[in-house]
């Protein structure tokens, strides 16, 4: 029999040791360490544990919005997050159907956006069908990601117009580094004016992306390009350790030196890290809008100019 516990602060401890260190799909983006980023209040938490004679099988980070059960509006994943002891044919089907009996009992409807192929330690096709099986529609959007080697630059892999924007920004000797902490306000102030253009604003707070750069400074980095000290483009990047993985999640330049070529470099030299660091993928994010309806083709191929290869995100309603 499986039982379903609440999260309450009490157990934060447990559920990070669980998403860490015992899950297949589990990322820092689904820690309580994370997700308390967040002011008290902001979000109705429903955040509950799947158990089995009192071990975890599975964590689902999520929120009540109106009565419906949706994946937790404070990160990028939800869940549900699968134990990779219980991460088998039969047992996750039986785990499914409780997290969905339990959701159908509580809630008007579901929303749940599991953790992407490229940041789980295990093929994510049996939770797919699992979920699938149990009558969720899934819906997907697209992705992309440069496949990187340690021993490959990847500029190699770039296109031709790419790498010639990179070869004229490099003639200006730019510097790629670490954005201080004294600079992450001109970045921030960049990241706003980057989002006013696309008519969005960012999703964090300039405190809020202060606090997370203390909470996680070996996962959550900011890397910036300059030239004679002066900013140009910077970026934010999320290092998934555990699966070799780069993902770019927010880019910040000085769009008044868009003829320096800035951001092309600060994309090539944050590869290049990730490649040193042995990381085998640089994630690009989606390119799509509306859930998914609208391909964003312009930007999609900005990213296939940085060898950039097709994957999905996908979230499952019911």
């Amino acid at each position: 029999m499986y039982e379903i516990l609440p999260y309450s602060h009490e157990l934060e401890q447990r559920w990070d040791r669980f998403v860490m260190e015992n899950s297949m799909n589990g990322t820092f983006l689904q820690t309580r360490k994370f997700l308390n980023y967040h002011p008290e209040g902001r979000f109705k938490d429903a955040s509950f544990f799947v158990e089995k004679s009192g071990i975890i099988v599975a964590v689902v980070p999520g929120c009540n919005v109106d009565g419906k059960f949706v994946s937790h509006q404070g990160s990028t994943f939800g869940g549900p997050v699968i134990s990779k002891d219980f991460y088998s044919g039969n047992k996750i089907l039986e785990i499914i159907k409780t997290i969905d009996d339990h959701i159908a009992q509580n809630f008007k409807s579901v929303k749940l956006k599991p953790t992407s192929q490229i940041f789980a330690t295990m093929p994510t096709d049996m939770l797919d069908y699992a979920l699938e099986h149990a009558g969720y529609c899934r819906h997907t959007e697209l992705s992309c990601y440069t496949p990187l080697a340690q021993d490959v630059d990847p500029l190699e892999a770039c296109k031709r117009e790419c790498r010639h924007n990179f070869r004229q920004a490099e003639k200006l000797n730019l510097t790629y580094g670490e954005i201080p902490d004294s600079e992450m306000e001109t970045f921030y102030d960049f990241l706003v004016l980057s989002k006013a253009r696309h008519n969005t604003t960012p999703v964090h707070s300039l405190a809020e992306l202060h606090d997370l750069k203390r909470r996680f400074p070996k996962e959550i980095l900011f890397r910036g390009v300059w030239q004679n000290g002066e900013y140009l483009s910077g970026m934010m990047i999320f290092y998934f350790k555990q699966v070799k993985v780069f993902h770019f999640q927010y880019l910040a330049p000085d769009d008044s030196k868009r003829e320096t070529n800035a951001t092309t470099a600060l994309f090539v030299n944050a590869m290049r890290e990730a490649a040193q660091a042995g990381c085998e993928k640089f994630s690009w994010g989606i390119s799509t809008e509306d859930g998914g309806a609208y391909l964003n083709e312009n930007l999609y191929r900005f990213k296939e100019s940085f060898g950039a290869l097709p994957c999905v995100n996908a979230r499952y309603e019911k």
